[in-house]
């Protein structure tokens, strides 16, 4: 039972929420301590104050009556005050004679009383026959006597004693509220994290990476990161996923050509090969293993631009000279299909980027307008600044049969291919794709009907201050 609870303890107090709640209480309860002692100590003083200030002036008008009456008339005044029953049971008097006997008074004389002078004195006494303790002041008259004033300090300790019990139970209270608030808020912290830690632990030790964090209906800071761990976790399915079919593409990609080489060259090795028969079958080889290494390049410029590595060369970078550029270096092939190729651009529009990816991507997208829109299309590559979406796009629209919205889903997927008569190996757009997220730039695809048009929007473009070049 006590390791059980020494365990529960040692729990308790590992957690970090319930050392930040109980350090921040802490420091709550010493504050409001401070003000207590603070408040305690003002109102004791202001009581002192009183009861010093209610004694000086009883004591004045005593010694005022004296000089008007002389001692009987002090005496009869003595006897008045205590006759009454207005503060007769805390008002104290004692007349001493020159001699230090007594002559008037309810308390007993004694030896402290006796060298008693004008300053002020808490003693204790014997008030009517019972202990006391007051505050005591003295007045040397002028005939040799002394006048000895008080007032009892029994409801001042009242008082006082008053507010050390409230104050020892407001810090009782505050210390138990600090401890349960300390525990509800880490079983409150802990719920919520359990629930990020369950999901983890099912992602991590078994593989489920469809699992996401549930959402909670408050828009607190949890909600705020179970959003961007589920978006995390988002993108790292996408990519896992993206693993798995290029890893399924390359191997059903490659199995093909690594045949046709393995049986050309069992061909080539049969006895009896002429030389011709040799050649023709290296050329082939060769033709072969250069259509590999270039899919081998394609997918490793793809995992580079993924990995975010080509960052680093950023600079600014004029999209409108770049598609000038590309537009002059795809005029001849166009004329040679019978299409027309076109550039229109609203001004300077610059982004911070790669020139060369940048290129290397409008040339993507020109080239596979070119492929299937067919023969006599119309091309038009749009650079603008759109102004009020803060963005700068680049778009490339033909006049081609389109692309039906059941395939445009699978555009951009490693080898896939809409027209496997074109020539090509299914990794061109996936390259853009590649580019684009790169540059933090979205991708879409919009059916023009006719005609299709895909395009690129880069966030905060910057503002062209001079002309540049690509």
């Amino acid at each position: 039972m006590i390791a059980r609870l020494q365990e529960t303890l040692r729990e308790v107090w590992g957690s970090v929420a319930f050392r930040l709640t109980l350090n921040y209480s802490l420091f709550a309860l010493t504050t409001s301590l401070v003000l207590l002692a603070f408040f305690y100590y003002q109102t004791v003083g202001i009581l002192e104050s009183q009861f010093s200030r209610q004694v000086a002036t009883t004591a004045q008008r005593m010694s005022a009556h004296f000089d008007q009456r002389g001692l009987p008339g002090l005496l009869n005044e003595i006897k008045l005050e205590l006759g009454d029953t207005v503060n007769s049971e805390t008002e104290m008097f004692l007349l001493l004679d020159r001699e230090g006997h007594p002559l008037a008074g309810n308390i007993e004389p004694d030896a402290v009383l006796s060298a008693l002078e004008q300053s002020g004195l808490n003693h204790a006494v014997t008030l009517r026959g019972r202990a006391a303790h007051g505050y005591l002041v003295a007045r040397r008259l002028p005939d040799g006597s002394k006048l000895i004033v008080g007032h009892d300090l029994r409801d001042l300790h009242e008082i006082t004693l008053l507010i050390k019990h409230i104050s020892l139970a407001a810090i009782s209270v505050t210390a138990m509220l600090v401890l349960l608030g300390a525990y509800l808020f880490r079983r409150t912290l802990q719920r919520r994290v359990e629930v990020i830690r369950r999901t983890a632990t099912q992602i991590g030790a078994a593989g489920q990476l469809t699992q996401r964090i549930p959402l909670g209906h408050r828009q607190d800071e949890f909600a705020l990161l179970t959003r961007d761990i589920n978006h995390m976790l988002d993108r790292i399915e996408q990519l896992m996923n993206g693993v798995r079919n290029v890893s399924d593409s390359v191997a059903h990609h490659l199995r093909t050509p690594l045949t046709r080489i393995l049986a050309r060259l069992r061909t080539a090795l049969r006895p009896g090969s002429s030389y011709d028969e040799l050649r023709n079958s290296v050329v082939f080889l060769a033709g072969e293993i250069e259509d590999l290494a270039k899919v081998s390049e394609k997918l490793l410029q793809i995992a580079e631009f993924e990995s975010g590595a080509r960052r680093k060369k950023f600079e600014e970078a004029r999209l409108d000279l770049i598609a000038r550029d590309v537009v002059e270096l795809y005029e001849a092939v166009a004329e040679e299909k019978q299409a027309t190729l076109q550039l229109t651009s609203t001004g300077p529009v610059c982004i911070l980027g790669d020139r060369d990816l940048l290129a290397g991507a409008i040339a993507c997208l020109v080239d596979n307008a070119l492929k299937y829109a067919g023969s006599g299309a119309r091309i038009l590559v749009t650079v603008e600044k759109a102004e009020r979406q803060e963005q700068a796009r680049i778009v490339v629209t033909d006049n081609g049969p389109g692309i039906l919205p059941s395939k445009q889903r699978r555009i951009g997927e490693r080898f896939y291919r809409l027209n496997h008569d074109i020539p090509g190996h299914g990794l061109g757009l996936a390259t853009v794709i590649a580019i684009a997220r790169l540059h933090d730039a979205s991708f879409e695809l919009h059916n023009t009907d006719p005609g299709f048009s895909v395009s690129l929007a880069f966030a905060d473009p910057l503002n062209a201050t001079q002309p540049a070049t690509p």
